[in-house]
């Protein structure tokens, strides 16, 4: 029969990457917890973060409906501080993520010596867009997710996950400019004005949610120096991340009423702690609008908790949003939770 690729399918196979096998060798490491006949193997390798995190949510999926079967996590060792209770094994890939994405016999050698162990051996489906509302995060992180029964009664806090690398630009013009310093050899050098550039916007943000909250407080996180917020906010940046960091932001995610920050896989744990949503969307990136969000409601209050903004949206609109969650908050819940059959 012929083979009719559909119209919007990627033809991955044809990467150069994979056109021929590899010859390095990955530590892997196998932990079992608990010994099991009858397994079932969820393989959530990827050469990017968000499809690792993705795919590995599925793992509540398998726990929760395969009481039977023991679940096994294939899993680059970065994310071992994710792994769910419950899990009978995890083999640990060490392994950067720009490194999966290629053809490496050490792995499937590795799988091989495993698979004679089992009884039956069945291997899990991985969707990359998990039913969210479904998925208890704390299950993976262990941090409890904020609670939106709290929302009007805890001192309004918000959080600014802060890229170096997909910054929050003012002007299409200075995003043509920051383009243009790569091919010319400048990133390095004059790349740091764009992320203070950057960093100007968030405190100029700050400052006009104040206004109409003082008492408001801030946090910042992402994978960058840290400095420029004093008086401002806590400043949670840093250049090395290690399961604490992760751990410690996750924590400050689940005090935010509202992270804010540029879309991104970087925002799928921050969404799926704090209670709202204010996303910053580059234009190149409607196709993907949302895939990014661990969405928590499943009714009109997801509409009202996660707002998007154009990609050159001003402190103004950006801080207008957060403010009426607050200020709108109240009414919207009794109207759209409480006076409903």
């Amino acid at each position: 029969t012929k083979n009719i690729l559909h119209w919007n399918a990627e033809p991955w196979i044809t990467y150069p990457e994979y056109e021929a096998p590899t010859t390095v060798k990955f530590p892997i490491e196998r932990k079992v917890f608990s010994e099991r006949r009858k397994v079932i193997v969820l393989n959530t390798l990827d050469h990017l973060y968000g499809h690792v995190l993705l795919k590995l949510f599925n793992a509540q999926h398998y726990l929760d409906h395969y009481p039977d079967h023991g679940v096994i996590l294939l899993l680059p060792k970065m994310f071992e501080w994710l792994v769910p209770k419950g899990v009978a094994e995890v083999w640990l890939v060490d392994q950067k993520l720009s490194q999966a994405r290629a053809w490496h016999p050490c792995i499937d050698a590795f799988v091989q010596e495993q698979l004679p162990k089992y009884a039956e051996v069945a291997l899990a489906r991985g969707w990359s867009h998990p039913e969210f509302t479904a998925i208890d995060i704390g299950r993976f992180t262990g941090i409890k997710p904020f609670e939106l029964s709290e929302f009007t009664t805890r001192t309004p806090h918000i959080t600014f996950v802060a890229r170096t690398d997909r910054l929050w630009f003012d002007s299409a013009f200075s995003k043509l400019l920051y383009r243009a310093l790569n091919p010319l050899g400048l990133r390095g050098g004059l790349g740091g004005l764009f992320v203070r550039r950057q960093t100007m916007m968030i405190k100029k943000t700050m400052r006009k949610i104040k206004r109409e909250y003082p008492d408001a407080s801030f946090s910042v996180v992402g994978l960058a120096e840290p400095g420029g917020l004093a008086g401002l906010a806590e400043d949670l940046r840093t250049t090395r991340i290690d399961k604490e960091t992760e751990s410690r932001w996750c924590r400050t995610y689940a005090k935010s009423h509202v992270v804010i920050g540029v879309h991104g896989s970087n925002m799928l744990l921050p969404t799926a702690h704090a209670a709202g949503l204010v996303e910053i969307l580059p234009y190149d990136r409607y196709g993907n609008i949302v895939q990014d969000v661990c969405v928590r409601e499943n009714d009109r209050m997801q509409l009202f908790l996660y707002r998007f903004v154009d990609e050159f949206a001003t402190p103004t609109a950006v801080a207008r949003h957060v403010t009426s969650m607050f200020r709108y908050y109240t009414l919207y819940h009794r109207d759209n939770r409480v006076n409903v059959f």
